[in-house]
């Protein structure tokens, strides 16, 4: 048992050297064959053990920032947020504790076709398992441009499926037999995994990339990021990060946005971040009339970030709007997904003493199911996402099928600190623009904003320093199609858990049950 411990160990250290901006981001393809080695022979019981270690060390790795945001965000004291974050990570490993104890049944590891099945079962049981933060290793690939484009024929779970067919068949090559054709088969079949995804990346980033170049400016968005760097209120003191000498109050929003109207006088919209402090959207106060009247003084809009509460539901909306010199407010976007535990407490209707344990916990309320679009100049629509909604394929999808063009991500990270958080973040919101094939304009309050193009690649420049004002702009390119994964969404994932699911019920009733198949099959 020691020794599968290390190889679980040593899965994680390669985990670690790839997310989310880690020295080897391809490692993903092979920083799952150390925990495949360890399954080999292992019974289910032992598997069970094995995937709970191993999917607590990966989500560790990558999510230990949860404690920072359970701190400043929800409040709770540091010995409770490392507590509540250790069950996070725990409850998020169930996938692969599940797969574990299917393989050490099933001894996937020990066939080549089993490799197969393994990979689609692993595929499933994390693209359906309803994670907080819906992220895996393959995110760290969101860096080799290459490798990510065959999302836009399955999405992340088509990514995911190719990644664990590459580690298991190179787990393959040291668990099968020394003599050929046993370790050159699977080497061959690894490699020739990576060529179809390279070869596919490569001719799609092609046509894509000669269609920017001959973009006329019609094809073309240009949006203004502002990111003004506000601090975060807790516990009626500021808590600053990065450069304390920095203005950190809401009138530098004001000003950025008086820079970028001069700047970038092109501009089809001005965006702010999703702000620490909180702004009602029906406030009569000097601050939306400046915003207003610079509005209409540049015939720039601007797409802002605000809260209404509403006395009926007995909460807040968080919305995105978009405003421009007139005395009435534009369309406004109200926040579907809500953060767990941060905006809302899940279950706390049934288990009202939930609220004893996370008394901080806001009170938003989600918006209706109702696509709303932000018009910009030049008849482009922007896809509002407010920072934790771009994480879920789904819900931008249902808004690409409606004509939106650009997706304009508003995020504050604060929250997490001086983490990866940001980054993380970050890494997952890339994904987004090539399973639809529209940009994506990253707007945030403290950094890792960026611009990125509908290939997936991060427009160079663009990515904003941490803890620092900046106003920028990068025109993007809008191709005149989506994708296959816009039109036809979660279809390769779907198929490939009915034909898994259905294999894997029909072996388990002929080792188990063979009475029953006999009976059946004559």
């Amino acid at each position: 048992m020691t020794r599968r411990i290390l190889l679980i160990i040593v899965s994680a250290g390669i985990f670690a050297l790839c997310f989310p901006d880690g020295p080897l981001p391809p490692a993903a393809f092979v920083c799952l064959a150390p925990f495949a080695l360890a399954l080999h022979n292992a019974g289910a019981g032992a598997g069970l053990l094995l995937g709970v270690l191993c999917g607590f060390s990966f989500w560790m790795v990558a999510a230990w920032w949860l404690a920072n945001g359970f701190y400043f965000y929800v409040r709770l004291p540091w010995p409770a947020a490392w507590f509540w974050t250790i069950v996070a990570c725990l409850i998020s490993s169930l996938p692969y504790a599940l797969f574990g104890l299917l393989n050490g049944y099933f001894a996937w590891m020990k066939t080549p076709f089993g490799r197969l099945k393994g990979a689609a079962a692993l595929t499933v049981l994390l693209s359906w398992y309803p994670l907080a933060f819906p992220g895996n290793y393959v995110h760290s690939l969101y860096s080799v441009i290459p490798v990510i484009q065959v999302a836009d024929l399955g999405g992340v779970p088509l990514l995911l499926f190719l990644t664990n067919l590459v580690n298991f068949y190179a787990a393959g090559a040291i668990l099968d037999p020394v003599k050929p054709p046993g370790p050159v088969k699977n080497v061959l079949i690894a490699a020739g995994i990576l060529a179809l995804i390279i070869g596919y990346g490569t001719f799609r980033l092609q046509g894509l990339r000669r269609d920017m170049t001959a973009a006329d400016e019609s094809r073309l968005v240009r949006i203004v990021s502002i990111q003004p760097n506000l601090s975060l209120r807790r516990a009626g003191a500021y808590q600053v990060f990065g450069n304390s000498s920095t203005p950190n109050d809401i009138a530098s929003v004001l000003t950025l946005s008086e820079q970028a109207t001069h700047c970038f006088p092109e501009a089809q919209a001005v965006a702010w971040p999703e702000l620490p402090c909180g702004i009602p959207c029906r406030s009569d106060g000097g601050f939306w009339q400046s915003a207003r009247d610079l509005a209409e003084s540049s015939g720039i809009p601007f797409i802002v970030n605000c809260y209404e509460y509403d006395p009926t539901a007995g909460g807040d909306y968080n919305i995105a709007r978009l405003i421009s010199g007139d005395e009435e407010s534009g369309p406004a976007y109200k926040k579907r997904i809500l953060l767990p535990f941060g905006e809302y407490l899940p279950g706390e209707r049934r288990l009202p003493w939930l609220r004893r344990i996370f008394p901080r916990s806001l009170h938003y309320i989600p918006g209706d199911d109702i696509v709303t679009l932000l018009p910009l100049d030049g008849n482009r629509q922007a896809i509002p996402t407010l920072c934790y909604e771009v994480l879920f394929p789904g819900l931008v999808r249902e808004f690409v099928r409606q004509g939106g063009d650009v997706i304009v991500n508003l995020v504050d990270d604060v929250w997490f600190g001086d983490s990866d958080a940001s980054a993380v973040h970050m890494a997952l919101a890339v994904f987004r623009t090539v399973e639809s094939r529209v940009p994506l304009v990253r707007v945030t309050n403290s950094g890792n904003g960026v611009f990125v193009q509908p290939t997936g690649e991060i427009v160079k420049g663009s990515r904003t320093p941490v803890f620092e004002p900046r106003v920028s702009s990068f025109p993007l390119f809008v191709p005149d199609e989506r994708s296959v994964y816009a039109r036809y969404g979660d279809v390769f994932l779907i198929f490939l858990t009915v034909v898994w699911f259905g294999e894997t019920v029909v072996r388990y009733l002929r080792k188990r049950c063979p009475w029953f198949w006999h009976h059946c099959s004559t």
